[in-house]
């Protein structure tokens, strides 16, 4: 069947026309708006943080001057770990469920001057580790940290260093399949020192 031929095109008057484009552009607007406010109310993606834990044996150094003396005149510094602080972003697509977490970690320490100790400073090596739900080791490295204890004091707290773990996120890896530990460096004699004198 033939198409017709266009007899007639209806024209619209140019007032009309203005009015039509302003509503137009007012649908648009109101439409990017109520986006933004969808935007504004949607809840972002947050996964809980993993656990972190200071290993037990690993929560206490004690540091005695050169030799065999272990008695209280001997001591150096006696440090402690009390525990730690952990705030954590998440950065997830939300489609694709893939994509990291930040974790900012940051041990607490104390540490007590011991009546060897004639500088007034101390040095104590610690580590941060990440393991994955099946206690495989992905991440440990070792830092240390210096301690003054000024004027007369002869306690100290302090923070250790910010440390951003990134750890990938995915439908198959959760957050809390993660664990962060946290302890000091040790060497055998002082781990045996912490086993034999537990906190």
């Amino acid at each position: 069947m033939p198409l017709k031929p266009l007899t007639s095109i209806r024209r619209v008057p140019p007032a009309l026309a203005i009015f039509a484009l302003l509503l137009l552009g007012g649908c648009d607007t109101a439409r990017s708006t109520f986006d933004n406010i969808g935007n504004v109310w949607s809840k972002p993606v947050v996964y809980a943080c993993p656990d972190y834990r200071i290993l037990r044996d690993a929560a206490r150094l004690v540091q005695f001057k050169a030799g065999p003396g272990r008695d209280l005149t001997d001591m150096q510094v006696d440090a402690r770990i009390g525990d730690a602080e952990l705030e954590c972003l998440t950065f997830v697509d939300k489609d694709a469920k893939k994509g990291h977490m930040e974790a900012r970690f940051q041990l607490l320490f104390g540490a007590r001057r011991g009546p060897a100790n004639t500088t007034r400073k101390a040095t104590l090596p610690y580590f941060v580790s990440v393991t994955d739900k099946n206690r495989n080791v992905l991440y440990r490295e070792t830092f240390k940290i210096a301690v003054d204890f000024p004027g007369n004091r002869t306690t100290v707290n302090f923070k250790g260093e910010l440390i951003r773990l990134e750890l990938p996120l995915s439908p198959e890896i959760a957050s809390t399949d993660y664990i962060i530990y946290g302890g000091f460096a040790l060497d055998r004699d002082q781990l045996q020192y912490n086993r034999e004198n537990p906190l």
